[in-house]
């Protein structure tokens, strides 16, 4: 089957249109029919269908697809939420599976599409699943992220490619940064083929941004709205994207943030490699672009990063985009506190439903996609962002309300969705870029339904930020960090997690074997956890404050705990 699909994948590379002409093999109604069965017929079949999917996936379904370990498992219990928490967990596993393509004509690898109506490779979208993937199957999350370095137009990473169109667009350049704890999930002897496999293409994609999309003063801009993948906030439109922005003449705080995630992973990746030199350069390149940003985007009346436009001037209006920069590592520590004031203001982006994407005073916010709604990879990125500041219980604080908000309202309306009300648990109000009539026909008016998607990263919030699990470079070098917030008081976690096995304790096989880690976790009072760990027969028990680090040691009669790290 490969033999025929890889002739017919080459014919529809070439067919794909980037200039918006109509492509050599495919017809202007073809691509026409193409994009509305996919968005139109998929959308409404999401919207009409009742009931859940079957959150106990058979062994037998998870092999149709290549993956052969039950995804992650979580029971709670003690708690008034308990129940919504731990359905919700495993529909977002359900339905990051449902999403999950086969290697089929548009990609030689397996890839996935955020949800049921959007039926490509995106890029952003790719980089935050391959984070949901990489808890459950490494092997997976690789193929997502390769997917997307595959259909590469020259060195331009690209926004969205389907089966008759590619977009002449980029997206936030985020596939390095998510490259990397994907790499380090997988068991070691595979981790520097996949490093050096992908390191090239994103070495040429950043030198590709570089040349197409850097100001002269260091800074980056998008070339168009829908590059930034945020085209109907107040920066850049308004609410039905009747009127755009020349976004070019704009040094963007966000973009300008991603460059410098991306510099400081391939300087990681360079590292890794043996290639000092690259690694010297890159990571003088991202000291540099912090230093600009600082320089120029930091605006000391609002607390805030903000873009400028062509004359220098600030563009102000508060949005997720002014938070980019702390979890990119740019402000000093006075700066990040300021910041944080305003993540945990509930006037500001400390809303019921937290992190919305403008703040919630501004004359701007309306509850319609990029003008005021919660998105979760963004929400996901500020708050590592307040991890990376040393600020755990605003961490813990706004990732427990995320939680919170997703498996509330999959408890009552029994959907996954892909944006989110900042003040209330449903989603009746929200709306999909007002007035746009396009939108409504093949989208719907309100948000996509079944979006795993990066709404998925809920499971990381928990699973990273409350549980606190730190891979390190084998299992028994694991560390968790407990955050939950006083809200969660009485919690009990019991959840049963897929890890990579070492040649050792499992095959030397190209495929990824696989142990299970046991943890158990109890929250007693607002300062105190107690816990077990079990694998491979063997268990350890920890007592433990809030955010202190415990190293999972199952080999132990006792897990050790370690200095917290800064």
């Amino acid at each position: 089957m490969e033999a025929l699909r890889a002739p017919l994948r080459r014919l529809l590379r070439q067919a794909r249109s980037t200039t918006g002409r109509v492509g050599a093999y495919a017809g202007r109604g073809t691509r026409g029919l193409h994009y509305l069965w996919h968005l139109l017929i998929w959308s409404r079949i999401s919207a009409g269908r009742s009931g859940l999917l079957p959150i106990e996936l058979p062994a037998e379904v998870l092999r149709r697809k290549g993956v052969t370990t039950a995804p992650p498992h979580l029971r709670i219990a003690g708690h008034p939420e308990a129940i919504a928490f731990g359905r919700g967990f495993a529909e977002v596993y359900a339905l990051l599976f449902a999403n999950l393509q086969q290697a089929d004509l548009l990609s030689p690898t397996r890839h996935a599409i955020p949800g049921p109506a959007f039926r490509g490779v995106y890029l952003w979208d790719s980089a935050f699943i391959a984070q949901v993937w990489r808890w459950w199957d490494a092997n997976v999350a690789a193929e997502v992220l390769r997917a997307v370095i595959d259909l590469r137009d020259g060195d331009r990473l690209q926004h969205v490619v389907t089966e008759f169109h590619q977009s002449r667009y980029t997206q936030p350049p985020l596939i390095a940064w998510a490259a990397l704890p994907v790499v380090n999930a997988l068991p070691e002897e595979q981790r520097s083929a996949l490093l050096a496999e992908i390191y090239e293409p994103l070495r040429r994609y950043q030198a590709w941004l570089d040349s197409h999309r850097r100001r002269a003063d260091g800074l980056y801009f998008w070339e168009h709205p829908y590059e930034s993948g945020v085209e109907n906030a107040p920066r850049f439109s308004n609410t039905d994207e009747s009127a755009l922005r020349d976004t070019r003449a704009i040094g963007a705080t966000d973009l300008s943030s991603y460059v410098v995630l991306q510099l400081e992973a391939l300087a990681q990746m360079a590292q890794r490699l043996d290639r000092e030199s690259d690694a010297e350069v890159f990571r003088a390149e991202a000291a540099c672009l912090r230093q600009r940003i600082n320089e120029l985007l930091w605006d000391e009346q609002s607390g805030l990063y903000l873009d400028r436009d062509g004359a220098g001037t600030p563009i102000r209006v508060a949005t997720i985009a002014s938070l980019m920069p702390l979890w990119a590592g740019v402000p000093e520590q006075a700066q990040a506190t300021r910041l944080a004031r305003q993540l945990t203001d509930p006037e500001r982006f400390g809303t019921l439903v937290p992190l919305p994407s403008v703040a919630r005073d501004e004359p701007s916010f309306e509850k319609d996609m990029w003008r005021g709604p919660v998105w979760l990879n963004t929400a996901y990125a500020a708050v590592q962002g307040l991890l990376r500041y040393d600020l755990q219980r605003e961490a813990g604080e706004l990732a427990f309300r995320l939680c919170q908000a997703v498996y509330g309202v999959f408890e009552r309306e029994q959907r996954i969705y892909e944006f989110y009300d900042p003040d209330s648990l449903d989603t009746q109000a929200l709306r999909r870029k007002n007035g746009n009539w396009w939108k409504a026909l093949t989208l719907g008016r309100g948000p996509q339904r079944d979006f795993v998607g990066w709404t998925g990263l809920v499971n990381n919030l928990l699973l990273e930020v409350l549980i606190g699990l730190e891979p390190g470079p084998k299992p028994a070098q694991w560390r968790l960090c407990p955050r939950l917030p006083p809200a969660g008081l009485g919690m009990q976690l019991d959840l049963d997690l897929p890890v990579a096995c070492t040649p050792a304790t499992g095959d030397s096989t190209g495929r990824l074997p696989t142990d299970r880690l046991h943890i158990q976790l109890r929250m007693l009072d607002d300062d105190r956890f107690e816990g077990s760990l079990r694998q491979q027969g063997k268990s350890a028990h920890f007592h433990t404050g809030f955010a202190e680090r415990v190293l999972i040691d199952p080999s132990l009669e006792k897990a050790q705990p370690c200095a917290t790290a800064t």
